[in-house]
């Protein structure tokens, strides 16, 4: 994997964590702080999601990227009409959770191609971690 790639979906990773941890968490006190932190981690979800693209090449990791920016898009629409009392908010747990599973099977190499981070590297096959939570 290129190493821009890496870090694109590195990032979008981290994103899914920090919404699981605020989605889950009901002390989360982000949105009496003025955060709007689900609001926020759906609209960088999505972000990353639309720029990661066009620079991956595999159709099969773009059909995803291009799926879960639908996805946070929608679920952030209903997170802002939830915040301006229009609606109640979605439950993202599962959902981050879900997505944040499926990126870190793309994102962490597995093999001797691993090492060399300028070659593309083959996403986790028979030797990496099955369930990584």
């Amino acid at each position: 994997m290129k190493p821009i790639l890496k870090w694109q979906y590195d990032h979008l990773i981290k994103e899914l964590l920090l919404l699981q941890d605020h989605a889950s968490d009901p002390s989360c006190p982000c949105e009496t702080e003025g955060e709007m932190c689900v609001r926020k981690h759906l609209m960088t979800v999505e972000a990353y999601a639309e720029e990661t693209v066009p620079m991956d090449e595999d159709d099969e990791r773009n059909d995803q990227l291009q799926r879960i920016a639908d996805e946070a898009r929608r679920h952030r629409l209903r997170q802002e009409k939830a915040l301006c009392g229009e609606d109640a908010p979605p439950d993202l747990t599962d959902w981050s959770r879900e997505w944040r599973k499926r990126f870190e099977a793309i994102s962490l190499a597995c093999g001797p191609e691993a090492e060399d981070s300028g070659k593309d590297e083959k996403a986790c096959g028979e030797s990496c971690p099955s369930d990584v939570s």
